[in-house]
């Protein structure tokens, strides 16, 4: 089973204040070609590669293929 973390920075383009919500926030996914990968040897090493990351400012999704079994 290959396990990897993707991650990628967003900016956000809201000129909310904390007093005064003008826009909801919408989700947009980032381009394929901003979406960083890295490959790990273990969920525990996926782990802590993603938590330095989210530290970062990057934003962060563990994903794993179904072989192994």
């Amino acid at each position: 089973m290959n396990i990897w973390v993707e991650y990628f920075r967003y900016e956000e383009s809201r000129k909310n204040t904390w007093a005064q919500i003008r826009e909801n926030p919408k989700w947009n996914p980032p381009e394929s070609d901003k979406i960083l990968k890295r490959f790990c040897q273990s969920r525990e090493d996926a782990n802590r590669f993603a938590k330095s990351m989210e530290e970062q400012g990057y934003h962060t999704s563990i994903k794993t293929d179904g072989g192994g079994y």
